[in-house]
């Protein structure tokens, strides 16, 4: 017994009925949540224990602050965002380095509140 098959006929594989920039926003949207979501339980408190002394550190808009006076004299800052820490060599500079940051984050959540 043979058995002959015919050739298929071409089939679309795009649709256009799909909307690549709209999955985007809503990757975008849903990732942000899920970051939202893990890091509501976290402040800058639980940050405490990256610095020697305490005494020396500060909350910032919830990243702790604090100073490396034994050996650098620079001013670190803990994001718990990013799990990543910045360096400036004067606490007004690592203030405007987290504010930058933290304006930055917040125009960007407030872009897709409109989408």
């Amino acid at each position: 017994m043979n058995y002959t098959l015919d050739s298929l006929l071409a089939t679309a594989t795009k649709s256009d009925l799909v909307n690549a920039e709209a999955i985007d926003a809503c990757t975008t949207t849903a990732w942000l949540e899920l970051v939202a979501l893990d890091t509501n339980v976290f402040t800058g408190d639980d940050w405490l224990a990256l610095c020697d002394d305490i005494d020396s550190g500060e909350i910032y808009r919830d990243w702790f602050l604090w100073q490396d006076s034994e050996v650098s004299g620079d001013w670190q800052a803990y994001d718990h965002l990013s799990d990543r820490r910045f360096v400036a060599q004067g606490k007004v500079l690592i203030k405007a380095m987290i504010d930058a940051i933290e304006n930055a984050r917040n125009q960007a959540i407030a872009q897709l509140e409109f989408i």
